[in-house]
């Protein structure tokens, strides 16, 4: 049994896009931040902030593999750091792995309207911080994932596109 799990940048839209793919293969959908706060009745922006990055991600890996063992299909949104853990790469590697993209741009952007991650350094400007944890994950991602897909601003073409490669994944 395989799930459908999304990787990617903060703000690329794989839960929007996930929630969407589960509806259209009549899967359960799992968010794995959404996850984290019904176990914690905390965001992981306030665990980081409270417990530091590193609690938070073990936090993160403890939920996700329990998901990973669950029998029934999903579809599954990932965090944008929980493909950083050499654990999760391991736990993601009999799965179908989506990484969605967008422009570079547009996510700085959509950070900015939304809020800057706990884990972001105090001492660095925000586009800096952004820029290199860019160029950390994206290598990362694109070596995880079996199919990307660039999130453009328009799901729908994004989820026939995933349609049509899926059964060929």
């Amino acid at each position: 049994m395989k799930h459908i799990i999304f990787i990617g940048f903060k703000n690329t839209g794989k839960s929007t896009i996930g929630k969407m793919l589960a509806n259209e293969l009549k899967k359960p959908f799992i968010d794995l931040d959404e996850k984290i706060f019904e176990v914690y009745t905390k965001t992981p922006r306030v665990i980081m902030a409270e417990h530091g990055e590193k609690y938070f991600r073990k936090l993160e890996n403890e939920i996700f593999s329990k998901i990973i063992q669950m029998q029934k299909a999903s579809v599954v949104a990932l965090g944008g750091g929980t493909a950083m853990s050499p654990q999760n790469r391991e736990l993601l590697k009999k799965h179908i792995v989506i990484q969605i993209t967008a422009p570079k741009k547009i996510v700085f952007e959509r950070i900015n309207a939304n809020g800057w991650p706990a884990f972001f350094p105090k001492n660095q400007l925000p586009f800096e911080a952004f820029q290199k944890l860019w160029h950390e994950r994206e290598p990362v991602f694109k070596k995880l994932a079996n199919v990307t897909v660039k999130n453009d601003g328009s799901p729908q073409k994004i989820i026939t596109q995933l349609l049509q490669q899926l059964p060929t994944i």
